[in-house]
Order: structure tokens, then C-alpha cells, then sequence
């Protein structure tokens, strides 16, 4: 967060041409990524038993960005980027979808909201979930399970690709004895009623979680493909100083994720698609019931 600080007040020296590119343009993308609905709700109903009764989610923690970094070409102003977890509420067990990070690791990046209660809770639902499984392996959704105590005895879903490239833990990393226990070529159904989806770019392990409830809701889980619902809304990338320089994302491969989110979402208006930080986003899924906070 720092060196992002630094990096955009460097910007002011380089000149109008670096600044519309590397904050102002998006860019389009250049062909399509295969995201199929059907093929997810097949998935979603081959495993025999029931579905997950109730979502969960705890706001852990939270960053401050400017909303330029956040959405290329909008302001300056100061936009919230909340840090969540979600738990997946079966009849008699429960699952997590990502587990935020701890104190130590939010006090250290310069994070300016951390919960204790909220990660008392994560942590005590970490230890008894049937499954955890992340969007992605940066330290804001791996770092919970990484600094757990007993690690070792979680029962993480890692893939080969979350687990390649260590650097992208950073500023953690899991212990080397951890190793991958989910291996599939596009999508794999975890659960009744959950399943995983490839999309690498943000990250080499990057994921979409899709959920379809007892009830029929469905929810689409975009970890940090998008940060916030407009980037998928209007196919717009953050800003490529961020993408580029700080993150080493494939920035192509994300644009034509954002499409094919902003056409499954169009094609299924009912399609609940939950962004990896967006706090209003998150906030009418609740007020609507169809999240509920604290995990139990």
C-alpha cells in the first residue's frame, strides 16, 4: 500500500501522456472467456445431499484506495475496499469461501479497519469447516488460514496454481508442507450446490465461486476479478499502474472475465454476483436477506 502511495505521486512527474495510461485508460478485451451458467448449475446438482441453507459473511477488515486506482479514470477521492469472508451454512456442516487476514497483517499493510470479533469468529469457523476454499491466494483472502495456529490441520481446497508462486502470498506465505488438494481443468463441484470455476489473470490461482442455495438462489463469488460491481458492470479494469506494476496481472485475461460476468449477469438478472470488495454491493445482499452477517 505504500509503495502504491509512492508510486502515484511519482505520476505527477512523469507527465499527462503516463498519467492516461497508466490511471486514466481501460482498455477492451481482446477475445472471450468461456463462462458457461449451465454447465455451473449441472455442476451445482451432481453431488448427491443438500445444498447450503444460508450465507454467511463477517466484514474482517478494510483498506483505503483512491477510486482511481479502484476504477481507471474516476476520482481521487478516497474509496473503502472492506475485507470479507463468507460461510456456507449446510444443514450439518459449514464451508468458507476466502479467509480475510488477521490483526498483525492488517496493521502492517496499513490497513485502517480491522474487527477482533469478526476474526474471532472467522477463526473459530476456519477450525471446525468441512471445506475452505479461496478466490484467490493474496493475503487478504489466504492470510486467515495462513497465520492459523494449526494450519496444517485446516481443511483447505488449494489448488497447484494458488500454491505456484509464493510471492503472491505476500507478505505471507503458507508453510511448504501445505500442499494442493484441488486439481481440475475448468470447473470442479466442491459441494451440493457450490462450485469452482478457473479464471486465471488477477492472480495464477484465481477462481470464481459459484453457490446455489437450498432455495434456489444462485451467487456468483468474483474474488478480486472485480473489486467493486462496476468493473464488471461496464467491463472497466482498475487502473493499469495498479494492475501492472503492483499486482503483475494479466490485464486482458481480466477484461475478458469482466465481459463474460457483465453478459451471464445480463443473460440472468436473478444471478447474484458478489464482487471481492465492495461494501454497498455486500450491504444490499443483506438488507435483502439473501446474506446474513456474523458467521455462526
Amino acid at each position: 500500500m505504500k509503495k502504491l502511495a509512492v508510486g502515484l505521486a511519482a505520476l505527477l512527474i512523469i507527465g499527462a501522456p503516463a498519467y492516461w495510461w497508466l490511471l486514466v485508460e481501460s482498455a477492451q478485451p481482446s477475445g472471450t472467456f468461456a463462462l458457461d451458467l449451465a454447465e455451473l448449475r449441472t455442476l451445482a446438482d451432481a453431488l448427491p445431499g443438500e445444498k447450503p441453507k444460508a450465507i454467511r459473511v463477517e466484514h474482517v477488515a478494510g483498506f483505503e484506495f483512491p477510486g482511481i486506482a479502484v476504477f481507471a479514470g474516476d476520482s481521487w477521492a478516497t474509496t473503502k475496499m472492506p475485507v470479507f469472508s463468507y460461510q456456507l451454512v449446510f444443514d450439518d456442516r459449514t464451508a468458507l469461501i476466502d479467509t480475510a487476514m488477521d490483526g498483525a497483517t492488517a496493521k502492517g499493510e496499513s490497513a485502517p479497519y480491522f474487527d477482533d470479533a469478526a476474526f474471532t469468529r472467522l477463526t473459530a469457523a476456519m477450525e471446525r469447516a468441512d471445506f475452505i476454499v479461496v478466490t484467490h491466494e493474496h493475503f487478504d483472502h489466504l492470510g486467515g488460514a495462513s497465520t492459523f495456529a494449526k494450519v496444517s490441520e485446516l481443511k483447505l481446497k488449494l489448488t497447484r496454481a494458488q500454491l505456484s508462486d509464493p510471492t503472491k502470498q505476500k507478505p505471507l506465505r503458507l508453510p511448504e508442507q501445505i500442499s494442493a488438494s484441488l486439481d481440475y481443468e475448468r470447473a470442479v463441484a466442491l459441494a451440493p450446490g457450490v462450485v469452482a470455476w478457473k479464471a486465471p489473470g488477477h492472480t495464477p490461482g484465481s477462481q470464481l465461486v459459484f453457490v446455489k442455495r437450498a432455495d434456489g438462489e444462485e451467487f456468483l463469488f468474483l474474488g478480486d476479478v472485480a473489486w467493486h460491481q462496476q468493473n464488471w458492470q461496464q467491463v472497466h479494469e482498475r487502473a493499469r499502474l495498479v494492475t501492472q506494476f503492483f499486482l503483475g496481472e494479466d490485464r486482458d485475461a481480466v477484461l475478458r472475465q469482466l465481459a463474460a460476468i457483465k453478459a451471464l449477469a445480463t443473460a440472468e438478472p436473478k444471478l447474484h454476483v458478489v464482487p471481492g470488495h465492495d461494501g454497498p454491493a455486500v450491504d444490499a445482499l443483506i438488507s435483502a436477506g439473501l446474506l446474513v452477517p456474523k458467521f455462526e
